[in-house]
């Protein structure tokens, strides 16, 4: 069975990132639940590697095409910092790219 261990402390920042955002919202979903595992655990394996994969590369595409999500999102809450959002944004886009390249290994 496949297995990826989190030795890399950047790779363990990402997951740890992920899953924080997760309780922030205190969500239990799957994805939810696979990412506090992760950074609890400090590895993955088996079908967790392609549903973390899965995760990441879906939060890849919706990040390209976000200009409408955007738009509503800065109308909705009138006090965010459009800049603020967009370093937050590129932030996010870059540990999703790592932690894609370290789960395609």
């Amino acid at each position: 069975m496949a297995k990826r261990e989190f030795k890399n402390k950047r790779i363990q920042e990402i997951v740890k990132n992920i899953a924080d955002d997760f309780r922030y919202s205190q969500e239990m979903g799957e994805y939810a639940l696979l990412f506090y595992k992760a950074d609890t655990k400090g590895m993955i394996n088996g079908v967790e590697i392609e549903k973390m994969l899965e995760y990441v590369t879906t939060g890849l595409d919706e990040l390209s095409k976000n200009i409408q999500w955007r738009e509503e999102f800065l109308q909705e809450n009138t006090g965010i910092d459009e800049i603020k959002m967009l370093e937050n944004m590129k932030t996010i886009e870059e540990e999703y790219l790592e932690l894609k390249q370290f789960l395609e290994k």
